[in-house]
């Protein structure tokens, strides 16, 4: 039976992708999707590096205890600086260019006091007019069969994450990667703008820093445990680049 005119399918309107987007009075969408793939987190931030957004995920990350606790705050709120300089420079770059930033490799706290291994990739936001006007981007966990490192270097970031609170030197470095001493302190810097050993420390104040937060231990306990000489050790360098004493931090941001 041959279809008559009221019963044909209604014909569409000229195919029209910024209209649609006009449309669009929100992107929460995007952000509910991207909060409930597994191993994805997601945050953004305004034109001054502030948190504007993040799911339960990200939050976490941070190790803060839901989304208030991060809001208009800003890299420098739980970097250290050398790490948070480091997320601020990809920041202005992407403001700056609208450009993206893909698949940049960042450690993460777990529960068990270890840590994983994320990509971090960034794009521009823009107001209806165009303008760049902040940063989103997503972490995804990643692992030695899909980075991006080159040969070597994830397992020096893996034993990093798992081992971080033992004597650690450049020579279990070079063992772990294959690769002599100065390509591996070259291709480190490459791509994390310090050397191994700087990287370690790094992740070691991320480590106490979390603790701080996380756990009621002493801080001279969650000093051995992220592998400082002492607590004196641990303290000089947290104060160095946070601005204040653990015991100071733990005050001002811990909860409960």
């Amino acid at each position: 039976m041959p279809l008559t005119e009221s019963s044909a399918a209604p014909q569409l309107a000229a195919f029209d992708l910024d209209a649609f987007y006009r449309r669009m009075n929100s992107s929460r969408h995007i952000e509910l999707l991207l909060g409930h793939i597994p191993g994805v987190n997601y945050f953004a931030k305004d034109e001054h590096g502030r948190f504007v957004q993040a799911n339960p995920g990200f939050v976490a990350m941070l190790g803060a205890r839901c989304l208030e606790d991060i809001l208009g705050r800003t890299d420098a709120d739980f970097f250290p600086p050398e790490i948070a300089a480091h997320f601020i420079e990809d920041d202005r770059a992407v403001l700056t260019t609208g450009e993206p930033i893909l698949q940049q490799i960042e450690p993460v706290p777990r529960l068990d006091r270890t840590f994983e291994w994320r990509t971090v990739t960034k794009v521009a936001m823009r107001d209806a007019e165009g303008t760049v006007i902040g940063v989103a981007g997503v972490t995804c966990l990643i692992d030695g069969a899909n980075t991006a490192c080159p040969p070597g270097i994830f397992s020096v970031l893996e034993h990093i994450g798992q081992h971080y609170g033992q004597n650690l030197t450049i020579h279990d470095f070079v063992r772990l990667s294959g690769l002599s001493a100065s390509t591996l302190e070259r291709r480190f810097a490459q791509i994390f703008k310090t050397s191994p050993l700087r990287y370690l420390n790094a992740v070691r104040l991320r480590a106490a820093r979390h603790l701080l937060l996380t756990h009621d231990d002493s801080v001279g306990a969650i000093a051995a445990t992220c592998g400082f000489c002492d607590q004196s050790h641990m303290t000089a360098l947290f104060t160095q680049n946070f601005g204040t004493t653990p015991r100071r931090y733990r005050a001002a941001h811990k909860r409960g």
